[in-house]
């Protein structure tokens, strides 16, 4: 549930400045003071990854004071690697499920054995249950079918029943599985985490697989990797998913097809970026609840937990957090105004929608001069799922009577704003605006959240070149974006004829 897209760069002055000076400067050692303040560095470039990697070791050999200031910090590079993985993932729903679907439907050359059983998968995924059934079903049927792709077809077979409500087609699909094979054992326990039967105590059965492979010496493959993140991920197990998403990059192919001497298909885990975005998301909320106690942190903290929360749906505990931000004293105005706009977020969707359309209206007139707020605002009503027609009308005067990089965010909050209206030569229009044209792709200058948002109104509007060209430079800190990168050059050959100008590395 992301409300904004650029929400987190308006506190690039402020933020820094309560970590350093509040926190950093009085008394402490310089390695801790060190690993807090690259790590910050590193989060202001969009290099979560490398942020988090280099300061988590350290928390637990920092005292009680510097702790507050590390967790803060791990809190906030995490809600920015969860915000990016959901997009990410979401952007990987529509482009994967297009192309497996292509895929499943072409008659020319040779076909694919294992297309069903992914493409099933996908729609899985997407919140179809009895479509998936369908696909998975007509995969079992086919001779010649590996046994072990026959196992993981009734074990996600149990979930599309499950989620079905049809426990007793889901137990007996789930029946008779050889759980003596690590890989069978920790898809079965990804299966119960992922459709709450907890009593199954999944976190422990992928425990379980992880030293049976220990024991017979087997090496984990990226399916199993998957499983074991899902089983983590769903049993509320983040410390553990973290650890395996240090370990692992994520990128490679559940499974790889070979179609003769010279062509293949890599076929993906759509969950893996579900799983990735979550872990990231409940780690954010850990870190940040850590530093809520503390004295100087505690402000900071509530800021991001009141959007932590609200990612996670409990708008609840977001306005709760939010409130406890804004009654600070002596708050400057511009924080106090985007506060009260993200809790407006939360207020709509908990049904206060009158309370929450009277809170936009009052800041979008006070955002004459400042179009920072504006998009705050705008970003804020549309992903909230409200009426933005008198804002979006605000906002397009604003920015076609104003120039130079302040309206950057505003631009890049419409081109969103078209996005989620299904409007995509709009979006593209916008989110082009909203991008430094001198950098382009340089996820360093750019919030990454626009170009994913960019990357996908280009394949919207079938710009597979510039498309794949954000994806190639996402790659470079973000690996796992691989599996967009692959499925969008499969369209891009079959739709175009062509394998596309962007090598994949």
């Amino acid at each position: 549930m992301m409300i904004f897209i650029r929400r987190h760069l308006q506190l690039k002055l402020f933020l820094p400045a309560v970590l350093i000076s509040g926190m950093l400067a009085a008394g402490v050692a310089v390695a801790a003071e060190d690993a807090t303040t690259q790590a910050m560095k590193l989060y202001e470039k969009h290099h979560y990854e490398e942020a988090a990697r280099l300061l988590r070791p350290e928390l637990p050999h920092m005292d009680g004071g510097r702790q507050a200031a590390a967790s803060l910090a791990l809190g906030m590079i995490y809600l920015g690697n969860a915000r990016l993985y959901r997009e990410l993932y979401q952007t990987a729903l529509v482009i994967e499920l297009d192309y497996l679907t292509k895929l499943s439907r072409q008659k020319t050359g040779a076909s694919s054995r294992y297309v069903d059983f992914y493409l099933g998968e996908a729609l899985l995924e997407a919140g179809k249950p009895a479509d998936a059934i369908v696909y998975l079903r007509r995969f079992a049927a086919q001779a010649g079918a590996r046994s072990a792709m026959k196992a993981d077809v009734g074990i996600e077979l149990g979930i599309a029943y499950s989620r079905l409500k049809q426990a007793q087609k889901a137990g007996r699909a789930w029946s008779g599985l050889n759980t003596g094979q690590p890989e069978i054992r920790a898809a079965l326990a990804g299966a119960y985490a992922v459709t709450g039967a907890q009593q199954h105590k999944p976190v422990a059965m992928a425990d379980a697989a992880v030293n049976d492979a220990k024991t017979q010496h087997y090496v984990p493959g990226p399916r199993m990797i998957r499983n074991l993140l899902r089983a983590y991920s769903e049993g509320g197990a983040s410390g553990k998913a973290l650890d395996l998403l240090n370990a692992n990059e994520c990128k490679d192919a559940s499974y790889v097809e070979g179609l003769g001497a010279s062509k293949s298909i890599s076929f993906y885990d759509l969950s893996v970026l579900h799983d990735m975005a979550r872990v990231n998301l409940d780690a954010a909320i850990l870190f940040l609840e850590q530093a809520r106690p503390d004295a100087k942190a505690g402000n900071t903290a509530a800021y991001y937990l009141a959007d932590a929360y609200l990612q996670a749906g409990n708008a609840e505990l977001s306005q709760r957090a939010a409130k406890s931000f804004l009654s600070q004293p002596q708050l400057p105005p511009q924080y106090r105004d985007i506060a009260q706009a993200w809790q407006a977020g939360a207020q709509y969707l908990a049904g206060k929608r009158g309370e929450a359309a009277a809170t936009w209206q009052a800041l979008a007139e006070k955002s004459a001069n400042d179009p920072a707020l504006l998009a705050v605002v705008l970003q804020a009503c549309s992903q909230a799922g409200a009426d933005c027609a008198k804002l979006e009308k605000r906002a397009v005067a604003a920015v076609e009577n104003g120039e130079g990089k302040k309206f950057f965010v505003l631009n890049a909050a419409l081109g969103k704003y078209y996005l989620l209206q299904r409007d995509y030569p709009k979006a593209v229009l916008y989110m082009e605006a909203g991008r430094d044209k001198a950098y382009k792709n340089k996820i360093e200058v750019n919030d990454p959240l626009l170009l994913t948002g960019l990357a996908e109104a280009y394949y919207r509007n079938k710009k597979f070149s510039e498309s794949l060209e954000i994806y190639f430079e996402l790659g470079m800190q973000y690996p796992v974006v691989r599996q967009i990168q692959e499925s969008m050059q499969g369209i891009y050959s079959m739709e175009q004829q062509s394998a596309g100008d962007v090598k994949i590395f």
